[in-house]
């Protein structure tokens, strides 16, 4: 063998290596771009990636009370529903002992009407309620003559018995409230308008001064 046939054969064998690395580098170029390039974007999303917040659980409120408290009134139009945790302080509250009777006969099942004379002759009246997700099971009603609004408010009025209206003095807020007294004294033409609008008196011992400017 010459030396010219070996560096021949010396040649081909280089040029068949630089051959295949080209190969190599030409298909895996893609390949290698496209991990730098999911790479570089997986940096950048942890670079702008804020800190995780967290997230205060708000306290878990208690058992909601099996009741809620009605109140209304026969001489003003006034009314309001409340839970028991939200009666105001000048509020009536329920009979302790009436309560537990009646939670009690609700659950063993038993008719709450066996208990409702006793409710009302203290002034409450209760009414059974269909349980809903947790709802509600009474609702104690205490009905009195005037709202704590309206109470130991007083005006001058016209009570009428169908045919004469007679000066009164009325506890409350006009045009309503509960009579208090009906004096002699008829409504003249002249008055009879500002007395249907009620003419506020401080107490009802200025009822006697507050006379005389509608019967002198």
């Amino acid at each position: 063998m010459s030396v010219q046939d070996d560096k021949n054969r010396k040649k081909i064998r280089w040029l068949r290596a630089g051959f295949v690395v080209l190969v190599l580098v030409v298909g895996l170029a893609p390949l290698l771009l496209l991990i730098s390039y999911t790479r570089d974007i997986n940096l950048i999303e942890f670079l702008h990636r804020r800190p995780e917040q967290r997230v205060e659980r708000a306290p878990e409120e208690p058992p909601a009370e099996p009741y809620m408290v009605q109140y209304l009134y026969r001489f003003c139009d006034h009314s309001s529903v409340h839970d028991p945790g939200r009666i105001p302080p000048d509020g009536e509250l329920p009979p302790a002992d009436l309560l537990e009777v009646a939670v009690a006969l609700h659950e063993s099942d038993n008719g709450i009407e066996n208990i409702v004379p006793y409710f009302e002759s203290s002034g409450w009246y209760v009414a059974e309620l269909k349980a809903v997700s947790g709802g509600p099971l009474f609702t104690f009603t205490h009905l009195d003559d005037l709202c704590p609004d309206c109470r130991e408010k007083y005006y001058l009025g016209i009570f009428s018995d169908g045919s004469t209206g007679y000066i009164a003095l009325f506890e409350g807020r006009p045009p309503g409230g509960k009579l208090i007294r009906v004096t002699h004294h008829e409504v003249r033409d002249d008055d009879r308008e500002q007395l249907e609008a009620g003419v506020i008196l401080d107490s009802p011992d200025d009822i006697e001064s507050a006379l005389e400017a509608y019967t002198s």
